[in-house]
C-alpha cells in the first residue's frame, strides 16, 4: 500500500474514534488534506463516511452512488470503468491534494499516452489527431457519444436515411468515400461514366435554412436521362433515346448496328456502309446532309472533264457504291466516244492511257485528249526516219491496231524497189535492230543498197576489180541466187563449145577452202587441154 493510501486509511479510522470532537477540531486532526474543488462540498470530518467505509478506505460503491451515469455504464459493461483493472477508483482518482488538483491521474507518461482503445472506442485516422477536449466537452469524459452525428452535421441532410456514415466514409478523411459503391445504387456507373467526378453530375446545391443557409449537395435528385447532363448535339431530331445508338463506353464509338440509317432517307449501301459516321457528319455541320448528287460529299475526281456530257457528268454513269474502281465504263461505252477502241487497244488497261496527271496542285485522271494520233500516246520507235513516208496517214500508213508487228509498207516509195526474192525477205532481215543511246531501235535510213552491203561475197573476191565492188547483177538476178544471167561465151575468156558445152560446171569449177571458208574456184583456171586433161583422162574424154 502506498504512503498516501496508508495515511488515508489511518485517517478514516481516526475519524471514527474522534467522532465526539468538534468538527473543525476533528477535521484538523484527521484530514490528510483539502479536497478538490469538485468534492469541496464534502469537506469536513462529518462527511468522511460519504466516501469511506470504516476501516476499509474509499468505497467504489459509494463513488458510483454519486456518479450515477458512470454506475450505469459499469453495470452495462461499457467503457473503461467496466474493466476489472479500473473498478478501484483509487487507481486513477486521488483526493485531499488541494482545491486545484486534477482528480484524474493519467500515469507517469501523462494524458497523451492514454490508450483510448481501452474505453471500447479506438481512435483512428483523423480522430487520433484530435485533442480530448474537442470531443469531451465535460470533465467527466463521458458525454462523447460514438455516433458521427453527435459531433458532425449531416452533410447530406437526411438524403440517405438511417444509413451509417461509415458505410461510405472512412475516419481518415471525409472525401473520398471509399465505402461507397455506385454499382449498388439504382444507377450503376459504366463505361466513361465510371471515371467522371461526382461533382460533374451532382452539381445541384441547396441552402439549408435550419443550418444558417449552409449549402449541401443533392445526390438523389440527379437526373438519369442523357439530356439531363449532356447537350443534345442532334438538336432533338433523333429523339431522346441516346442509347439507341450510343453507349457509355464512348460517345464516338456509336452502335451503328443498332441505328437504322434507312430511316434517315439515305440508305447506306456498298462502301458507304463501312464509312465512319464522323466522316460525313463532321463537327459543326448539320446532321441532315444534302445527298442528291455524289458531288454533295465527294470532290469531282475528273475536274469537270465530263461536264459536257448529256448527263452532266453524273458519277453514277460510270461508278457505283461498290467502289470508285473499277469504273462501270465498258468497251461498248467507249465505242460511242470520239475514239472507239479496236484491235490491240481493246486489251490495253484504262490506266495505260488515262493516267493520273497533276493540275492545279491536285491529282486527276486524264479523260479527254486534244488529239488521237498515235504519236500523242506512243513514242516514235523510228526516231523520225520514217516521217517523210507517214506525214499524211501517220503510223497507220504502215501499222495496224491489231498488232504493231503487222506492217503494210510500199517499199516502192523508197529509193530501193523490192523485186524478185527481195519481196519475200522479212523486213528485219535488212532493217536490223540497232542501239540508239540506251534503247534499241530498228534502223531504216542509211541501210546499204549494194549486194555486198547485205550479202557476203561467196566468190572470195574472184570477180571484183581492184578497188571496185563486185558487180553481182552481171550474173545474178534478184529473183534467184543462180547465175541465170551468166553467159560463158560472153563473160568468160574461155568459150565453151563442142563437148565442153555439155560438161557440168562443177567438173571444172571445184570447191576449195581458204582460211576455213569454202568457195567455188572460178578463176584463174587453166585454159589448155593439158591444164585439165592428162593421159587416160584425155583419151576417155575424146571417146565421149
Amino acid at each position: 500500500m502506498t504512503g498516501w493510501r496508508r495515511r488515508w486509511a489511518a485517517a478514516s479510522a481516526l475519524a471514527v474514534a474522534l467522532g465526539a470532537l468538534p468538527a473543525r477540531e476533528a477535521g484538523a486532526q484527521i484530514s490528510p488534506g483539502r479536497l478538490s474543488r469538485a468534492h469541496e462540498k464534502l469537506e469536513g470530518s462529518g462527511q468522511c463516511l460519504q466516501c469511506h467505509d470504516p476501516g476499509q478506505g474509499v468505497s467504489a460503491a459509494k463513488c458510483l452512488a454519486c456518479h450515477e451515469p458512470l454506475r450505469a455504464r459499469v453495470a452495462a459493461g461499457k467503457g473503461l470503468h467496466a474493466r476489472a483493472e479500473y473498478r478501484d477508483c483509487k487507481r486513477c482518482h486521488v483526493e485531499h491534494q488541494g482545491l486545484d488538483y486534477e482528480l484524474v491521474w493519467w500515469g507517469k507518461a501523462g494524458r497523451a499516452a492514454f490508450d483510448h482503445a481501452a474505453t471500447g472506442q479506438a481512435l483512428r485516422g483523423r480522430h487520433a489527431q484530435l485533442r480530448c477536449e474537442e470531443c469531451h466537452k465535460t470533465r467527466s469524459f463521458l458525454a462523447a457519444p460514438a455516433a458521427c452525428a453527435s459531433c458532425h452535421r449531416d452533410e447530406h441532410r437526411g438524403q440517405f436515411g438511417a444509413r451509417a456514415c461509415d458505410a461510405c466514409h472512412a475516419e481518415s478523411a471525409w472525401s473520398p468515400a471509399p465505402g461507397f459503391d455506385h454499382g449498388r445504387t439504382s444507377w450503376p456507373l459504366t463505361g466513361r461514366h465510371a471515371a467522371v467526378a461526382c461533382a460533374k453530375c451532382h452539381q445541384d446545391t441547396r441552402r439549408d435554412a435550419s443550418a444558417r443557409g449552409a449549402a449541401y449537395r443533392v445526390f438523389r435528385a440527379a437526373g438519369r436521362a442523357c439530356a439531363s447532363c449532356h447537350e443534345d448535339v442532334h438538336g432533338g431530331r433523333l429523339g431522346q433515346a441516346c442509347t439507341t445508338c450510343h453507349s457509355t463506353a464512348s460517345w464516338k464509338s456509336s452502335r451503328r448496328a443498332d441505328f437504322d440509317h434507312d430511316r434517315t432517307g439515305y440508305a447506306l449501301r456498298g462502301r458507304h456502309a463501312a464509312v465512319a459516321c464522323d466522316a460525313c457528319h463532321r463537327a459543326g455541320k448539320p446532321m441532315r446532309l444534302a445527298h442528291a448528287r455524289c458531288s454533295d460529299c465527294h470532290a469531282d475526281a475528273h475536274a469537270g472533264q465530263l461536264a459536257r456530257r448529256a448527263d452532266g457528268g453524273r458519277c453514277e454513269s460510270c461508278h457505283d457504291l461498290a467502289g470508285f474502281r473499277p469504273a462501270r465504263f465498258t468497251t461498248e461505252d467507249h465505242a460511242h466516244t470520239a475514239y472507239p477502241l479496236s484491235g490491240a487497244h481493246l486489251a490495253v488497261p484504262c490506266d495505260a492511257c488515262h493516267a493520273p496527271t497533276v493540275r492545279a496542285a491536285s491529282a486527276r485522271t486524264r479523260l479527254r485528249f486534244a488529239s488521237t494520233r498515235c504519236a500523242d500516246c506512243h513514242q516514235d520507235a523510228h526516231r523520225g526516219e520514217a516521217a517523210r513516208f507517214v506525214r499524211k496517214d501517220g503510223c497507220e500508213a504502215c501499222h495496224r491496231v491489231e498488232s504493231w508487228r503487222r506492217v503494210a509498207f510500199d517499199h516502192a516509195q523508197t529509193r530501193y524497189r523490192l523485186a524478185g526474192g527481195h519481196e519475200r525477205v522479212s523486213c528485219a532481215a535488212c532493217h536490223r535492230a540497232a542501239r540508239a543511246g540506251a534503247e534499241p531501235r530498228i534502223r531504216f535510213a542509211a541501210v546499204a543498197q549494194s549486194c555486198e552491203g547485205c550479202h557476203r561475197d561467196p566468190h572470195q573476191g574472184q570477180f571484183a576489180a581492184p578497188g571496185q565492188p563486185a558487180a553481182c547483177d552481171r550474173c545474178h538476178a534478184s529473183d534467184t541466187l543462180k547465175a541465170s544471167k551468166f553467159d560463158h561465151s560472153r563473160h568468160a575468156s574461155y568459150a565453151l563449145d563442142g563437148a565442153h558445152a555439155r560438161v557440168a560446171c562443177a567438173a571444172c569449177h571445184r570447191t576449195e577452202a581458204r582460211a576455213g571458208v569454202a568457195f567455188v574456184r572460178y578463176k584463174p583456171l587453166p585454159t589448155s587441154c593439158k591444164g585439165c586433161h592428162a593421159g587416160d583422162r584425155v583419151a576417155r574424154s575424146e571417146v565421149r
